[in-house]
C-alpha cells in the first residue's frame, strides 16, 4: 500500500495521545515520531488518524520479514493455543531445542555450536561477555569507537555514544578497553593497554547506531589475527546486521573470517522479544549450570515465531532481496548528489544503508539538516530514523519484502526530502 497522508502530522488523535502520554509515561522513554500506530501490515504503518506510512525504520531493524507476516502470525497463533510460558529454566520444551539446533547450524562457524536464548540484544551481548569471561578466566572487554551494544550497565559501558545513552548513568564497568572503529584498517600502532587480560573483543560488522559504518574486510582479517595472537574470543555483534539485512543471512559471511561467538536479536522473531548467543560448543559450555538464563529467555511463542522467520527468509530469499534494495537506494542517492552538496556519501551493506549529511562549507556533521530531512519525509508518509555518533546519518531499515510500488514511492519521498529539506 502506498503512503497516504490525510491530516497534519501528527494528526488530532495522535496529539491527544501525546497529551495523555505526558501524564503517564516516563519522560526518559522518547519516541522518534509523534504519530501513534493503530495497525501494521507488510511495509506499512497506519496511525490512529488513518494516515498510511511506509516504514523505513522497521522497529529499529526488527521487521526484516515485514509487519504481520501471515506465516509468523500463524506460528504465533498455533503456539499460544498449546502453551505460552512454562519457563525453559523450570519445564523445558522442544521449540527451544529446535531453534538452537537450526541457528547453530546456520551461523558461519565451522566448529560445532550451541545456543542460549534471552530477550534483547543487550542481554545477548552481556551474556556473551559472561560466557567469554568464564571460558578465558579473564575480565577485560575490548570494543570500538562508534559501537552500540545496549543499555544495561555492562553494555552501556561498552557503548561509545555519551548522550543520550550514558549521560548521568555512571560510574561504569571497569576493564573495558576501546580502539578506533576499523572502517579501513585496524590501527594498533598506539595500543595503550595490555591485551593479555582481555576475554573478548566485541565488534559490529556494520556499526549500527554509530552511523552504518562497515568494517573493511582487511580490518576484519586483522581483528581475527589479533584475537588469535592474544587468545581473545572474537564476538560478532550481529544484533542489527543479522537475518538478511546486509545481503547474507549473517554479515560475517562476507568477511572471510570466523567469529567465536555471535549475538543475535532484533529481526530474529518477527518483532517478538528474543535474542541469542551462539558460539563454539566448547566456549558456550564454559558457564556453569544456572550461570546464564532468565525467566523469559527463549519463550515458546517467540521461538515459534523465530522458526517461521527462518522459513520466510529462505522461501522469499530475503538476503538476496536485501542486495537489490540496497542497490536501488545507492543508485538513487548517487543520482541526486550533484543537487545536494550536503550528501557526504552513502555507505553500508545490502539494505543497511546510511546516508551521510554534512555541512558542505566545512564537511562537518549537520545534525540540524538531518532532522529537517527526517521531518520532511515523515510529513510525506515515510517513517525513518537517524543514527550516528554526531546524529547526521539517515538510515534505511525497511522490511526486506517491501513491495515494488512502496519501494519506488519511498525512494521518491526520500529523494525529495534530501533535495528540499
Amino acid at each position: 500500500m502506498k503512503a497516504q497522508i490525510k491530516t497534519d502530522i501528527p494528526g488530532p488523535k495522535s496529539l491527544e495521545l501525546t497529551s495523555r502520554r505526558s501524564k503517564s509515561v516516563a519522560n526518559g522513554h522518547g519516541s522518534v515520531c509523534g504519530v501513534y500506530i493503530d495497525k501494521a501490515e507488510g511495509s506499512n504503518l497506519i496511525d490512529v488518524d488513518g494516515n498510511v506510512f511506509i516504514d523505513f525504520a522497521g522497529g529499529i531493524g526488527t521487521m526484516n520479514v515485514g509487519h504481520s507476516h501471515p506465516q509468523i502470525l500463524g506460528a504465533i497463533k498455533k503456539q499460544i493455543t498449546q502453551f505460552i510460558h512454562p519457563c525453559f529454566t523450570v519445564a523445558p520444551y522442544e521449540l527451544y531445542i529446535k531453534l538452537a539446533k537450526r541457528l547453530s547450524d546456520l551461523v558461519p562457524i565451522t566448529d560445532s555450536c550451541k545456543a542460549a536464548f534471552f530477550n534483547s540484544g543487550a542481554e545477548a551481548v552481556e551474556n556473551a561477555v559472561k560466557i567469554s569471561k568464564s571460558y578465558t578466566r579473564r575480565n577485560g572487554v575490548l570494543v570500538f569507537s562508534h559501537g552500540f551494544h545496549g543499555r544495561t550497565q555492562m553494555t552501556m559501558s561498552m557503548t561509545y555514544k555519551e548522550d543520550p545513552y550514558k549521560k548521568g548513568f555512571g560510574p561504569f564497568v571497569k576493564n573495558i578497553y576501546r580502539l578506533d572503529f576499523p572502517e579501513k584498517k585496524l590501527d594498533l600502532s598506539n595500543l595503550k593497554f595490555d591485551p593479555n587480560p582481555i576475554a573478548c573483543l566485541v565488534i559490529e560488522p556494520v556499526a549500527g547506531e554509530g552511523g552504518f559504518i562497515p568494517v573493511s574486510k582487511e580490518a576484519m582479517v586483522s581483528i581475527r589475527k589479533f584475537c588469535d595472537k592474544y587468545s581473545i574470543l572474537m564476538v560478532a555483534d550481529e544484533v542489527q546486521t543479522g537475518f538478511g539485512r546486509t545481503g547474507t543471512l549473517f554479515a560475517m559471511e562476507q568477511f572471510g573470517v570466523e567469529a567465536d561467538i555471535f549475538t543475535l536479536a532484533k529481526s530474529i522473531a518477527g518483532g517478538l522479544p528474543l535474542s541469542a548467543v551462539i558460539g563454539k560448543s566448547v566456549i558456550m559450555d564454559a558457564a556453569h549450570v544456572g550461570g546464564i538464563g532468565g525467566t523469559y529467555g527463549g519463550n515458546p511463542v517467540a521461538c515459534a515465531a523465530a522458526l517461521a522467520v527462518l522459513d520466510v527468509m529462505e522461501e522469499e530469499n530475503l538476503p538476496e532481496r536485501s542486495l537489490f534494495i540496497g542497490s536501488i537506494i545507492c543508485k538513487n542517492i548517487n543520482s541526486i548528489k550533484d543537487q545536494c552538496p550536503w550528501i557526504g556519501g552513502v555507505r553500508g551493506l545490502g539494505a543497511m544503508q546510511g546516508i551521510v549529511i554534512i555541512n558542505p562549507n566545512n564537511g562537518e556533521a549537520d545534525k540540524e539538516r538531518t532532522s529537517r530531512i527526517h521531518r520532511y519525509a515523515l510529513e510525506k508518509g515515510l517513517i525513518m530514523i537517524t543514527a550516528g555518533t554526531y546524529g547526521n546519518i539517515i538510515r534505511t531499515l525497511m522490511p526486506l519484502n517491501i513491495g515494488k510500488d512502496e519501494l519506488n514511492q519511498s525512494v521518491k519521498i526520500l529523494s525529495d526530502a534530501l533535495i528540499n529539506a
